[in-house]
């Protein structure tokens, strides 16, 4: 357990804050089923449509929420939260993923956790955070998904491993974790899950940590450890794996600050894992 805090209590992200366009940042309509039936009591759920900021949770994390903008306080929603950079607060890092608009348009809901100093303690109360989301708005309990960059993307990979962790997600997205072989294999692997790990080639922070973190959920996915040519977004698929946990490994150029900003290929990961 002192090795993975040597590794995550160093992963820092340093990254100007590059323009983003505005409109990415706005939650956007979407287009319910017509047929679709109610899956939560009316005024069971009590969550604002739109933009709410400044949640706290009974064990102390604290996020931001998006809806879509026409919200269906009856309609099952799956979620995303998305796992804060060190020194990132919510609305930086909702700036440099820039996932609102995509995922609110595709019928997500999207939480973003404001970064925490990491510990084994902070990872426990950001793990509350699944939990006091669906307390307050209409989720399928059985489509949560995590991400993160930096510290988010450890936070993602702790999350869904660490046997202390009882919000387990349905599928993960972690970027730029600072997470490689020798810190994985001290842990048991989760059960079968879909898992896309992103990580930049010019990434001299933790150079070469992607794909070793790639090669350790394939294995515990029960794939073969060959990979696909990659595809025009940079990802390989791993062969053999069953349908219920296919695992991919997605690079692209960038350094270790950078989002891969591969949005629609994460969104479309998400849709499909479930």
């Amino acid at each position: 357990m002192r090795y993975i805090l040597s590794i995550i209590l160093t992963t820092f992200l340093v990254a100007c804050e590059a323009p983003v366009d505005p409109a990415l940042l706005k939650p956007a309509a979407f287009k319910y089923p017509i047929s679709s039936t109610s899956n939560c009591a009316a005024q069971s759920k009590m969550g604002n449509a739109g933009l709410t900021d400044g949640i706290k949770t009974g064990s102390g994390a604290s996020y931001n929420l998006r809806t879509p903008a026409n919200y269906k306080a009856t309609y099952a929603h799956p979620l995303i939260v998305v796992y804060a950079p060190a020194g990132t607060s919510a609305r930086k890092s909702e700036r440099h993923v820039h996932l609102t608009q995509e995922a609110t348009e595709a019928g997500f809901i999207i939480a973003y956790a404001n970064k925490m100093r990491m510990s084994l303690s902070a990872i426990e109360k950001l793990s509350g955070i699944p939990a006091d989301v669906q307390n307050k708005w209409c989720i399928d309990a059985s489509r949560i998904y995590y991400t993160g960059h930096s510290d988010g993307g450890t936070i993602t990979n702790a999350l869904t491993f660490l046997p202390s962790s009882t919000a387990k997600p349905t599928a993960i997205a972690p970027s730029a974790a600072g997470m490689d072989e020798e810190s994985l294999k001290q842990y048991d692997c989760p059960a079968p899950l879909p898992v896309m790990v992103f990580h930049n080639s010019d990434d001299s922070h933790f150079e070469g940590f992607g794909k070793q973190a790639a090669d350790w959920w394939a294995n515990c996915n029960q794939c073969d450890n060959a990979v696909s040519e990659p595809d025009k977004q940079g990802c390989h698929a791993y062969k053999q794996c069953p349908q219920s946990s296919q695992t991919y490994y997605c690079e692209g150029s960038g350094s270790h600050a950078d989002w891969p900003n591969k949005n629609s290929v994460l969104i479309d990961f998400f849709s499909n894992s479930y």
